[in-house]
């Protein structure tokens, strides 16, 4: 550290060719107890007075101001001083500067800028000590608040954020990153003081990958990291990260909503107390807001330009005009509608423009209008700039209270093919009416109901067969919504249909549909709609509907489908079967299925075993039963109930039967009716399924024949289950039973199999494997030996230093194990690695193929923590057992080396946990090989 002492003369430089300002400034600062200092253009200091003398125990005229103050301030500072504006204030953030002692002073104060001023050539200095963190985090957070409140742009409010920000936290980089449209992604909208392959790397990251910024985001909470917690924590992170110490990531939160974070990066090592994660946390807040409120303005912006995009091309004229009619605002699209350019019709009377015989019509529409009250509608003639007219409808609203308005707003549209087209079909449908009278004898004898709608869909002729079909008379059903007699659910189909009836190509549909008849009863209905077209037009002027009565055929239809589901789900139950593998989850299945095929509401499954019932599963909320746990003979039982059970036979009970003797209350409060369906293994009783419901039923054939197909299906699965459970147990003890062969060739290695497929298998579960991945590892810890059958007893039982042949031929053995059990189908893979790979080592010294790191497969790492603790653990012809302290040590001391050490934590960690059930792990023996450290001498 370097110190500085007091020069022999006084504090003022050489001034002789300074400016007459600067003489004027030095003197009015040289006995001021505020610390002054005057700078030039280089930074130098060219003036210091005696208050900065006293305060850092020297005068440091001459000195250059950067050499002073502490590196990890000097950034932000020069940062604040070349932002100055010429002879104005500039607020500077807190920072440090170091005394003759080496004590590194805090200070703060203020900047004035005068380097563009001749007769002054300096920067004037004001500074004040602070001894504060909690001041300087105050100051830096008022101006940064500042600062924002100013923004309403992303850009600015990013550069604010690194203008004044990253100076405030005295991070040295930082990026921002919000999260993307899809929800999904961290993109990053700035970043300041990072090097191009940084920006890479945060540019676009996905929520879920494994980095300290997705972290934040994720669970909403702040991530702090010194060096050596981001190295352990992120070495990739950590990598990329270089040359900065480190990091901290903050969530961006708004109310409840997390909408990014905003990372930041420190030159030194920084161990974050918690006023400074306080102060970061301050920081991010206030960012937060401005970044949400500058997105909002954004949108709010484009919805502006979308809103004015879409009045200048809408096909709609919108205008406001006065109570008087002079129009004072006409949208763009005017011109393409009625020729005018906005311009022109601005200033103009509406009635000028307006056919003369609609100007009552008009004006009665606009005296009918009051604030807040209706719109009011007219469809009137207009005159076009070329001269012919335009029937136009409007629909004119009284804003003139409105404080943007102030008028009456007029939207208007193009109707004149509409009115010419009505006045066309009002001609023709003259001309039809002799036509239709003809049609009305035909439909008045049909027994179909003969419908005729209007081009808008209102009925115009109803056939009077509607008394017959639906009950209601003829003119019952003029008039009416053509939809209002339809079932709610079948409406939306006939809607679509309806809004596309005037669609180039519709002349002829068939729909199937409910129609309400006037008792309140929906039938199923078919109708026909046909199009009638206009004679000369060949516009589409009427619709026919003709609609007969399909519910037989619809009823017998759904009678088919019904069956059809059950024997779906049938096969969808069988299928389930062989997907389940205990017999809980059978039963449970089987519950669920029949529940959903028939008409019961709940049930049970109860285990019969030795004569003892015992609850399995139950489905759909079933009443609590007193069986569970009691013996089968011993219940009361009816005749007919025992006799079915002890036949194997299905038993239905309606509400009027009883299930005990001497009976119970009936009728029952629950259980009304029920059934009960016995389950066999190989023709013994194992299970019981009960089905019940709170109501009376009458089950049919075809429901209890389904039940008993569910019970037939449940007991194959049983059956089969039955089996797999013996094949696994068999073939556990065989491999149990290879292990041990192995073992007994040696009696120094007694109990070796056993305790390594123990603490393996526990191992294996703390390390998530689960199923049949740990299934497949207890199997490699069983045979991971099995090679040593090739390996002469003068060797493997050798008490004295193996030579290098009888060395290489020990680390033969994986090899071999793996040659002799591959061939086997039922090994998976797993196992067979942990045969040929437990002796390899993470740093690549293991054998037989030197793999290193996580190259060796993991369960073979899993395998060979276990092995070599049981190897320290136990007496060897050439070493004593260790301790289990002993043992544990080592294990610490070659995580990493030779062992994984993530690994070898959650064996310890494992190991501690079980420390109090199991004071004495006892002496685990009989492992391949030792540490290095504790091979053969």
């Amino acid at each position: 550290m370097t110190h500085f002492h007091l020069p022999a003369e006084n504090s003022l430089a050489p001034t002789a060719d300074l400016p007459a300002g600067f003489h004027v400034l030095r003197r009015a600062a040289q006995f001021s107890p505020e610390l002054t200092l005057l700078l030039d253009a280089q930074g130098r200091i060219q003036f210091a007075n005696s208050a900065v003398g006293s305060r850092l125990g020297f005068v440091p005229t001459g000195l250059d101001a950067g050499s002073l103050v502490h590196p990890d301030d000097w950034a932000a500072l020069i940062g604040r001083l070349k932002c100055s504006h010429p002879a104005r204030d500039t607020d500077l953030p807190a920072f440090r500067m170091q005394s003759a002692e080496g004590e590194w002073l805090w200070l703060t104060g203020r900047a004035t800028h005068f380097l563009d001023n001749p007769a002054v050539r300096a920067v004037l200095v004001h500074l004040r000590p602070t001894g504060r963190k909690r001041d300087l985090h105050r100051a830096a957070l008022a101006r940064l608040s500042r600062v924002l409140s100013g923004t309403y742009h992303v850009p600015e409010v990013v550069d604010a954020v690194f203008g004044e920000g990253l100076a405030a936290v005295g991070a040295a980089a930082g990026a921002i990153l919000l999260i993307g449209a899809d929800g999904e992604h961290l993109e990053m909208i700035g970043h300041a003081g990072y090097a191009v392959s940084a920006n890479s790397t945060w540019r676009r990251i996905p929520l879920i990958r494994d980095v300290p910024v997705s972290h934040a985001v994720r669970d909403q909470r702040a991530i702090f990291l010194s060096d050596a917690e981001l190295q352990a924590q992120y070495p990739d992170i950590h990598q990329i990260h270089a040359p900065f110490k480190s990091l901290a990531a903050l969530p961006l939160v708004v109310g409840e909503r997390v909408i990014g974070a905003v990372l930041l990066s420190f030159q030194h090592d920084r161990r974050f107390d918690t006023d400074e994660q306080e102060f970061l946390l301050t920081v991010a807040d206030l960012c937060a807001p401005a970044l949400d409120r500058s997105r909002l303005h954004l949108e709010l912006q484009r919805e502006q330009d979308w809103h004015a995009t879409v009045t200048q091309n809408s096909s709609d004229v919108v205008a406001i005009i006065d109570e008087r009619g002079i129009i004072v605002y006409e949208s763009g699209s005017v011109e393409r509608m009625l020729g005018y350019s906005p311009a022109e019709m601005v200033g103009r009377s509406a009635f000028d423009l307006i056919y003369p015989e609609d100007h009552g019509l008009i004006q009665h529409a606009l005296a009918s209008l009051m604030p807040n009250g209706e719109p009011a509608s007219a469809t009137y003639r207009f005159l076009h700039r070329d001269g012919h007219w335009v029937w136009l409808e409007s629909l004119a609203m009284d804003l003139r209270h409105h404080p943007h308005i102030q008028g009456i707003l007029v939207n208007s549209r193009d109707v004149t093919a509409r009115v010419e087209a009505q006045a066309a079909r009002e001609q023709a449908r003259k001309e039809m009416e002799f036509s239709e009278q003809n049609f009305r004898r035909l439909a008045e004898n049909s027994g179909d109901l003969v419908r005729q709608y209007d081009a808008c869909g209102r009925v115009e002729y109803c056939s009077p067969s509607s008394r017959e079909l639906l009950g209601y008379d003829p003119e019952e059903m003029m008039g009416q919504d053509p939809l209002c007699f339809i079932h709610p659910d079948d409406q939306s189909v006939l809607r679509a249909a309806f809004d596309q009836r005037l669609t180039p190509g519709t002349e002829r549909r068939k729909f199937e549909y409910r129609l309400r008849r006037k008792d309140g009863r929906y039938m199923w209905v078919e109708t026909t709609f046909r199009v009638l077209r206009e004679p000369q037009s060949e516009q589409i002027g009427a619709f026919i509907g003709t609609t007969r009565d399909i519910e037989q055929r619809k009823h017998a239809e759904h009678l088919l489908h019904t069956q059809l589901d059950r024997y779906r789900h049938l096969l969808d139950f069988t299928v389930s079967m062989e997907q389940h593998h205990t017999a809980i989850d059978l039963a449970g299945e089987a519950l669920h299925k029949a529940l959903s095929l028939t008409e019961y509401d709940y049930g049970y499954a109860f285990s019969y075993d030795d004569g003892v019932v015992q609850v399995l599963a139950e489905a759909g909320l079933p009443p609590a039963v007193a069986a569970p746990g009691r013996d089968l003979s011993r219940l009361p039982l009816t005749t007919a109930v025992r006799r079915a059970l002890q036949q194997r036979e299905a038993y239905f009970l309606e509400g009027d039967q009883p299930v005990f003797e001497p009976a119970e209350f009936l009728p029952r409060g629950h259980w009304v009716s029920l059934c009960l369906l016995p389950i066999t293994r190989q023709g013994k009783l194992v299970s019981v399924l009960v089905f019940g419901t709170d109501q009376v039923i009458t089950t049919s054939a075809d429901t209890r024949q389904l039940l008993r197909n569910v019970t037939a299906r449940l007991g194959h699965a049983l059956e089969r289950q039955h089996h797999l459970e013996q094949l696994n147990t068999s073939r556990e003890e065989t491999l149990r039973a290879l292990g041990l062969a192995l073992e007994y060739r040696d009696y120094e290695t007694k109990g070796h199999t056993d305790r390594v497929v123990r603490l393996t298998e526990r191992l294996g579960c703390a390390l998530g494997f689960a199923g049949a991945d740990l299934a497949a590892l207890r199997w490699g810890a069983f045979l991971h030996d099995t090679g040593k059958v090739a390996i002469p007893d003068a060797i493997l039982l050798k008490p004295g230093k193996l030579t290098p042949e009888e060395w290489d031929l020990i680390k033969r053995h994986p090899g071999i194990g793996f040659e002799m059990l591959h061939h086997i189908p039922s090994l998976p893979a797993t196992t067979l690695e942990v045969v040929l790979y437990h002796q390899e080592r993470w740093n690549g010294s293991g054998y037989p193929k030197g793999l290193e790191g996580t190259s060796i497969p993991l369960a073979a790492r899993v395998f060979a923590v276990v092995d070599i603790y049981d190897a320290l653990t136990s007496e060897r012809p050439y070493k004593p057992a260790w301790t289990h302290e002993q043992a544990v040590a080592q294990l610490r001391k070659e995580a990493g080396v030779l062992l994984d050490a993530r690994v070898v934590r959650t064996f310890l960690h494992m190991l501690s946990l079980e420390a109090t059930e199991h004071t004495d792990a006892g002496s685990i023996l009989d492992a391949d090989i030792s540490l290095t450290e504790h091979m053969h001498e």
